[in-house]
């Protein structure tokens, strides 16, 4: 159903403008103003219309979690994890000690002979391209590829409560002396074609673990202008937020963007966590 795809705000929204007698033509043209396609916001308006969204009542959806009760987490493998910052809107968390050095290490030496341009996603044929927003070079590892990727997956996957088999495969980027990545949602937005065949595949995408692995003398941080909330890059730690809210609907607070790098190179790992299995 496109009711259920729209984000909670909107779906919110269109409930009311119906219920206060609104046109379909002003409802529509509203909608289109801000991004969706006709025929999502025809069907979702379709929907309503007809009542079925009684069908998609807003109940609570499972999606990642953190034991945030507890500053210091153990995981299976004995790892202990400190949370340092927790937010309930958008549900973020940022860790301290994810990874030792030596597993960053490890990591930036596996990737390092595979770097390639990163791309994006082509909102309307969901393919992967390049972009002039995406200034990074980067390559990702299937899951468990080496021994040392399943030892953090499954840590990960313990972490955030979510199972290993619903993630992507890590991708590992390298920013350099004025990369960056300007402001962008993780999500497969419903408002545009290509995200439907993601969607199809597995799922929507539920969170995002970003992990440092290495210091930046100057800039490289990782900021959520929505909401005004900036961390820095710091060797070990992780940034994790869920992409939708606690009803399944994506969460356009969660955008965010890799800030320039002023000084230095920056590493990242980045995990995204998917609804069903990937």
């Amino acid at each position: 159903m496109s009711f259920k795809l729209l984000p909670s705000e909107w779906q919110d929204w269109l409930r009311d403008n119906v219920a206060k007698g609104c046109s379909d033509n002003s409802i529509l043209t509203l909608m289109l103003k801000n991004g969706f396609k006709l025929p999502v916001a025809t069907k979702a308006l379709e929907e309503v219309r007809s009542g079925e969204m009684d069908l998609v009542a807003r109940v609570p959806q499972a999606r990642p979690s953190v034991a945030i009760e507890h500053n210091r987490i153990v995981c299976g493998d004995g790892h202990e994890v400190r949370v340092l910052t927790h937010m309930k809107e958008p549900y973020t968390v940022y860790f301290e000690h994810v990874l030792t050095d030596a597993e960053c290490d490890e990591m930036i030496a596996l990737s390092d002979a595979q770097l390639t341009k990163s791309t994006v996603v082509d909102m309307e044929l969901g393919t992967s391209v390049p972009h002039a927003h995406r200034t990074s070079t980067g390559c990702s590892f299937k899951r468990a590829e080496w021994p040392l990727i399943d030892c953090i997956e499954q840590r990960l996957a313990a972490l955030v409560n979510w199972p290993v088999e619903h993630g992507e495969g890590l991708q590992i980027l390298r920013y350099e002396q004025g990369g960056e990545y300007r402001a962008h949602h993780d999500y497969f937005n419903p408002a545009h074609p290509g995200s439907q065949k993601h969607v199809a595949e597995a799922g929507q995408r539920v969170g995002t673990i970003i992990m440092y692995l290495s210091d930046v003398d100057e800039g490289g941080g990782t900021t959520m202008p929505t909401i005004g909330f900036e961390v820095r890059p710091r060797k070990g730690s992780a940034l994790f937020f869920c992409n939708v809210d606690a009803y399944g609907a994506i969460d356009p607070m969660t955008l965010h963007a890799g800030v320039p790098v002023v000084k230095g190179v920056k590493y990242i790992a980045t995990k995204w966590l998917r609804e069903k299995e990937f």
